[in-house]
């Protein structure tokens, strides 16, 4: 030592942590001190952990942490001035953190000392710090009495709490297997313990790489064992304290309530946890009934009681606390496990969602937050969302959106949304009442993140009986503002697409409408040429009771067709159009301002357009067309050619189909557009006959109406027409006669002056335009009435044909009842029709309208 020369001393800065019991920074730091020698080599070294504690008296709930922590900053020259941020995060830990927040930190005792060594005892490990040189002395404590035991635990948790000792304490085989052990012989003894070890092996899983250390020791299954013992003996606790409850209430005719809650709750609903775990004593008032037992306890055992109440209820708290932190520790600690979905499939068969479920009876927000979130993980799979329907998952939400902490609201609303996927669940949700809820929590400025709300209220209006609902709250103002007031160009889809649902409901649109409403929704929907906003205003439309509020609009509707370059948002405007079934409304006029008979050309061609957008137009043809004035427009710019050639490229698309023949019979009402149809659009009249044996009953029907009102008006085709329907009503006897007359072997041959007409030998059906004469044969309709109609008594508009943008198909024969117009139709029924050929040749099908 005589070469030693100089004294070289250097300080590191370690990590940061909150003192568990007081208001105060916890600095680590390590000392190194070096002896250099003349030529500045190190010659002998030795390194020191330190601890400095940073107390903070002046914290209160009105601090300003920002500049508490930036003071601390200042006079501590051992933090890194990096590490600014993470000190105010600490800062407002401790600001938060509750009076009886001494569980949080595991490491420490949690039991009540029970001498004065004890609480000696627990003071030195309050302020004993574990070096991980000592590793093996506390691994000897592990073999000692339980208490030795919990200092033990309690020294290796604060190893293991720092991520840079973790892969230390992985290597350390006696280390692992001490715990492993401990925990399994002795969890039942001691809470503490418990949650010590839990806590170590909880700072394992963590991290992904050191999972199979977890699940090589069982750890998973010891805690759902630990969970499920823990969860029962709460049980048995609040079992006793009712019965000491009960018995107090019969003696003494006194009941029980926390002073907390006031007189704004009704008492008598104040049971089970929300009176043992309530913060503020108990209060005592005479009961509502009389109660004869009251005389015979003097006022000393009445006090006596009240005391004995409030000592059991003060240690169920404790107890509860305690096995609190244990049931998060331990939940936490598979949550993190969970990630493999092996390990997950194993605990659900061991019943983990069932003690999760059964947990939601808690009040600890904590522990509810873990558990709501360990559930909303889990529900995402089918097994598991079918498990927590069956336990009644749905029932506990409520209470849990009522709590003040905005994080367990965000938590329980990602569950409910992930559930409400499934149609039983939503209709349960709405049962226990969480509409008008999430409506509140919508309004709340609390509640920063509102899209998973607005999920959620978009799959509840997806349920027509539900849509109704909403117009009872102040949800339809609230979106149709958000909507409004949104600043972005592209507004959330969740929002729209509620709006979208909403506005199918007739009440509900009636509602955005009001107000000058609409007027915004068009300029908004306008200035961003967003389809979705366009599709809400295209659905409110649809209603009867708010077309005429469109009326003033149809001209700048019109003008954006040729205009806007979006083709879905060109798509919606049509079908803003075709809905307008306004008699009011002049679409000669609008067609020629706009020049739209060329983009309507121009979008007829096959194979051109979009069949979305063909079918719209069609659509919007139809609607246009009941105005004779544009019908006869519509026929001398050769529309109904057009629709011709797209009939026969689009005869496998129903609905185009329905659609366009549905223009032809608004084109034949008119006595200045019929003659058109039937002679200049290349034999239209022969298509509606093909299509009379089509397999859609709609399709058929509409043909009927059209054909009717030919048959009516031109001779020529009526004789052809009386031929198809008689057909048509009657194969399965014309087959029968064909069969008989062609079988050589019958004996019941008959004259030659007795031979079947030629409109019955099926002769006139051998070629047809649409359809081999073998699907004709195989149409088999039902019969018709026969009640003739005069055709003046169809000046009435008939209602649309359905499509998949308004109904189904099988609600067609409803449509009149709910329209102002009427529609022709074939009836139901031929009566007396006799097989003879006399009566054949008689037969003449005649009208009725309907």
């Amino acid at each position: 030592m005589d070469e030693a020369k100089f004294l070289k001393r250097k300080v590191r800065s370690g990590n940061l942590d909150v003192h568990p019991t007081e208001k105060a920074l916890v600095v680590n730091y390590d000392v190194e001190a070096l002896i250099l020698g003349e030529l500045g080599d190190p010659m002998l070294g030795d390194r020191k952990e330190c601890q400095k504690i940073i107390r903070l008296k002046s914290l209160n709930a009105d601090t300003n942490v920002a500049l508490l922590a930036k003071e601390v900053m200042e006079k501590c020259s051992l933090i890194h001035g990096s590490k600014l941020r993470e000190v105010e995060q600490l800062i407002y830990y401790l600001q938060t953190r509750r009076t009886n927040d001494e569980v949080e930190d595991v490491g420490i005792q949690l039991s009540r000392p029970a001498s004065s060594h004890a609480t000696n005892t627990e003071r030195n490990v309050d302020i004993e710090r574990a070096i991980i040189s000592n590793i093996d002395s506390y691994i000897e404590l592990m073999y000692e009495e339980i208490p030795g035991k919990i200092r033990g635990s309690s020294l290796i948790l604060q190893l293991a709490r720092v991520p840079d000792n973790l892969l230390e304490l992985t290597k350390n085989e006696s280390l692992l297997s001490a715990l492993a052990r401990v925990l399994r012989e002795d969890w039942r003894r001691s809470i503490e313990l418990s949650t010590n070890i839990v806590y170590i092996f909880f700072c394992f899983s963590t991290y992904s790489q050191f999972h199979s250390i977890v699940l090589e020791y069982r750890i998973g299954s010891l805690c759902m064992d630990i969970i499920d013992f823990e969860l029962g003996r709460y049980d048995q606790w609040k079992e006793d304290m009712e019965k000491r409850r009960r018995h107090f209430e019969s003696t003494t005719g006194l009941s029980l309530f926390p002073t907390e809650i006031g007189n704004n709750l009704d008492k008598k609903a104040i049971v089970g946890d929300e009176i043992w775990n309530a913060d503020g004593p108990l209060d005592f008032e005479v009961k509502r009934r009389s109660v004869e037992l009251t005389s015979s306890a003097t006022d000393v055992d009445v006090n006596k009681m009240k005391e004995d109440i409030e000592k059991s209820r003060k240690k169920f708290k404790s107890l509860t606390r305690k096995q609190e932190q244990l049931l998060r520790v331990a939940f936490y600690l598979l949550l993190n496990i969970a990630e493999n979905t092996e390990v997950e499939r194993k605990m659900r068969k061991k019943n983990v969602i069932g003690m999760l479920i059964k947990t939601l009876d808690r009040s600890n927000t904590d522990l509810l937050i873990l558990v709501v979130t360990f559930l909303k993980k889990l529900s995402i799979f089918r097994e598991n969302k079918d498990l927590m329907a069956d336990l009644n998952v749905i029932e506990k939400l409520p209470r849990l959106l009522h709590n003040s902490n905005s994080d367990l609201i965000q938590s329980t609303l990602k569950l409910s949304f992930n559930l409400s996927f499934d149609t039983k669940l939503r209709s349960k949700m709405i049962r226990v009442g969480l509409l008008p809820k999430l409506v509140t929590l919508l309004i709340q400025s609390e509640i920063k993140n509102k899209t998973t709300i607005l999920g959620l209220l978009y799959h509840l209006s997806m349920d027509d009986k539900v849509k109704s609902m909403f117009t009872y709250t102040d949800c339809i103002p609230m979106v149709t503002d958000m909507i409004l007031v949104s600043n972005d160009n592209q507004i959330k889809p969740e929002l729209t697409a509620l709006c979208i649902n909403l506005a199918a409901n007739k009440r509900n649109a009636q509602l955005m409408v009001e107000n000058n409403i609409l007027q915004g929704l068009i300029r908004r929907a306008f200035r961003t040429q967003d389809p979705l906003v366009m599709k809400m205003i295209r659905n409110i439309s649809q209603h009867d009771c708010t077309k005429e509020s469109f009326i003033e609009f149809v001209g700048d509707f019109a003008t954006a067709l040729t205009q806007s370059e979006s083709q879905d948002f060109v798509l919606e405007i049509v079908g803003v159009l075709g809905n307008l079934t306004l008699p009011d409304l002049d679409y000669s006029q609008i067609l020629r301002r706009c020049n739209l008979i060329p983009w309507i050309r121009n979008n007829l061609v096959p194979g051109k357009a979009q069949d979305d957008l063909v079918l719209e137009v069609v659509i919007f043809l139809g609607t246009a067309a009941y105005d004779e004035m544009c019908a006869r427009l519509l026929c001398k710019a050769d529309i109904l050619l057009s629709l011709v050639e797209l009939l026969r490229a689009k005869q496998e698309d129903d609905e185009i189909v329905l659609q366009i023949i549905y223009v032809f019979y608004q084109i034949a009402k008119h006595d200045s557009t019929r003659d058109y149809l039937i002679r200049e659009t290349g034999n239209a009249p022969g298509y509606l006959i093909d299509l009379m044996h089509d397999k859609n009953p709609m399709i058929r029907k509409v043909c009927d109406a059209c054909l009717d009102v030919i048959a009516l008006c031109d001779e020529d085709w009526a004789a052809r027409i009386k031929v198809e329907k008689f057909r048509s009503h009657n194969q399965q006897w014309l087959e029968m006669v064909e069969s008989i007359t062609l079988d050589p072997t019958n004996h019941l041959m008959p004259d030659e002056d007795d031979s079947l007409p030629p409109f019955a030998s099926g002769d006139l059906l051998k070629h047809t335009m649409l359809f081999p004469t073998s699907n004709a044969a195989l149409f088999n309709a039902d019969d018709v009435d026969v009640v003739a109609k005069s055709l003046s008594d169809a000046s009435e508009n008939p209602s649309r044909p359905v499509s998949r943008y308004t109904r189904d198909l099988d609600e067609m024969g409803e449509l009149t009842a709910a329209r102002s117009r009427s529609r022709l139709s074939i009836g139901s029924g031929i009566e007396d029709l006799c097989v003879s050929k006399m009566k054949c040749n008689e037969f003449n099908a005649s009208h009725v309208l309907i």
